[in-house]
């Protein structure tokens, strides 16, 4: 059986890194207190970094048990690795929505995007998504926003 977690997080840890490079190179000047545009960038793509360690770090399982058992696992692989290929597309859109629409209208509804793919089809209660989404929404305004006095994202239209 092939595991795909191994491959999965090397891609992750060079995503992460590439992302973490080419956020570095983006040249600003700020304030002594400001954290600046390079802050949201270096914070995710180091998450994607941890996960990918995460993944390639953990010991792989060895199913040597049934093939029914295999053959569960290999379709929980296709799925995790469909859903991971979604996240990375959620987080190229989420980009883009930054930069269009501006956080308080692209933060919510990623966040809602994000937790209707991470629950899954079994899982998902649409008002906890929209719980997550007001909250994490209110609460990254509260820290950065209101506590460290930066300002977030306004977007092209708003």
């Amino acid at each position: 059986m092939m595991n795909t977690e191994k491959p999965l997080g090397a891609g992750l840890i060079a995503f992460g890194a590439a992302g973490i490079w080419a956020t570095l190179q983006i040249s600003v000047r700020t304030f002594n207190d400001d954290p600046g545009p390079q802050l949201f960038p270096i914070l995710g793509f180091s998450l994607l970094v941890l996960c990918g360690l995460g993944m390639l770090l953990t010991r792989a399982r060895q199913s040597k048990v049934l093939t029914e058992a295999e053959a569960d696992a290999v379709q929980e692989a296709r799925s995790s690795t469909l859903r991971g290929v979604v996240m990375a597309g959620l987080l190229v859109a989420y980009s883009l929505a930054l930069w269009i629409f501006g956080y308080y209208i692209a933060t919510p509804l990623m966040v809602y995007a994000f937790y209707h793919t991470i629950a899954g089809p079994e899982r998902r209660v649409w008002w906890r998504g929209a719980l997550y989404a007001a909250a994490v929404t209110l609460g990254v305004h509260l820290v950065f926003a209101e506590m460290l006095n930066t300002l977030l994202p306004t977007g092209l239209l708003f």
